[in-house]
């Protein structure tokens, strides 16, 4: 079993569609404060652009995301 952790910050762009930020390996203990600060800072700073070079307006949403991978074996020859 293995298990990955993200961070996903949701954004709305000007046309007010939602775009994510992934970000792997995050801290465990960021607080919503914390990340709404970063948020703000990239949409002021106007550091990142959509993929159609579209400015970030205003903050969705943030959370954690975790996948865990239970892989379930398959039958060996003979079994």
């Amino acid at each position: 079993m293995s298990e990955t952790k993200t961070l996903v910050l949701e954004f709305v762009d000007e046309d007010n569609n939602t775009k994510s930020v992934v970000i792997k390996n995050p801290k465990d203990d960021l607080t919503k404060e914390a990340v709404t600060e970063a948020m703000n800072t990239i949409i002021e700073e106007d550091a990142l652009l959509t993929n159609a070079g579209r400015h970030l307006a205003d903050i969705k949403n943030c959370y954690y995301r975790t996948v865990i991978i239970d892989e379930i074996p398959f039958a060996e020859d003979g079994e």
